[in-house]
C-alpha cells in the first residue's frame, strides 16, 4: 500500500508541476539515455557545443545542409535560469537575428537564422568531444518528426548527425571549428560528407552572424 501511495503521489506531482520554458518533456535536463548508436569515431577537438539542423536553403544559404551552432559556455545552468541549454541557445540565435535586423532594417533581407521551433529539423550537441543526439527541447517538440522518442533522433537522422562530426575529425575541420570558437571568428565552415555539403555557422560570438 505504501508503494502504491508513493506512485500515486509521484504521478500527481508530475501533473501539477509547471513545465519550464522550452522543455516539452517537462525536464530541465535531458537525462533519458534513449537508444543511441555508439559513436565509433575519434573524439572531436572542439569545445562543448549545441547543434541545430535546419532545412536546406534556409534563408540565403544556398542548397547545402546546414548546422547552426552555439557554444555551450554561453549558456547557464538550466536549474538557475529555468531553461534548457538548447532553449537558451535558441534565444542567443534569436538575438543574433534581431541585431542583424536592427542594423539592416527588418524585412530588408530574407530571414537567414532559424529561431522558431518549427524551423529546426533536429538538435543535438557535442560534449567532451563526443556527438550526442539528444534534445528534449527540439526533438521532442510538437510536430517534430522525432517527437515521442524522449528527445532522441530517429535512426536515419542519428546516423547522419554522427557522420558529419566523424568526417570533421578525419579532415581536421574540428580544429578549424575549435579555432573559430576560441578566436571568435565571424565565419562558416563547409564540410563534405559523401555527396553532400554541410554548412556550419557559429552564433553568439559576435554581433552580426
Amino acid at each position: 500500500k505504501l508503494i502504491n501511495c508513493l506512485i500515486h503521489f509521484y504521478k500527481r506531482l508530475q501533473i501539477s508541476a509547471p513545465r519550464m520554458a522550452g522543455t516539452p518533456c517537462g525536464r530541465l535536463i535531458c537525462d533519458y539515455p534513449g537508444p543511441r548508436p555508439k559513436y565509433q569515431g575519434e573524439l572531436l577537438d572542439i569545445p562543448n557545443i549545441l547543434v541545430f539542423k535546419v532545412p536546406k536553403g534556409f534563408g540565403s544559404r544556398g542548397s547545402h545542409n546546414r548546422f547552426q551552432v552555439v557554444p555551450s559556455y554561453l549558456t547557464k545552468d538550466p536549474k538557475l535560469v529555468g531553461k534548457t541549454r538548447h532553449q537558451q541557445a535558441i534565444d542567443i540565435m534569436d538575438e543574433s537575428q534581431s541585431k542583424f535586423d536592427r542594423k539592416h532594417g527588418e524585412g530588408t533581407f530574407q530571414k537567414s537564422i532559424a529561431t522558431d521551433m518549427n524551423e529546426f529539423i533536429n538538435a543535438g550537441s557535442v560534449q567532451g568531444g563526443e556527438p550526442k543526439t539528444q534534445s528534449c527541447t527540439v526533438n521532442n517538440s510538437e510536430g517534430n518528426l522525432n517527437a515521442g522518442q524522449e528527445g532522441g533522433m530517429e535512426e536515419k537522422q542519428r546516423e547522419e548527425f554522427m557522420e558529419v562530426w566523424a568526417q570533421m575529425v578525419k579532415t581536421g575541420q574540428d580544429k578549424m571549428l575549435r579555432d573559430t570558437i576560441n578566436w571568435k571568428q565571424p565565419q562558416s565552415l563547409a564540410v563534405d560528407v559523401k555527396d553532400q555539403t554541410w554548412g556550419i555557422t557559429v552564433f553568439g560570438l559576435h554581433d552580426y552572424n
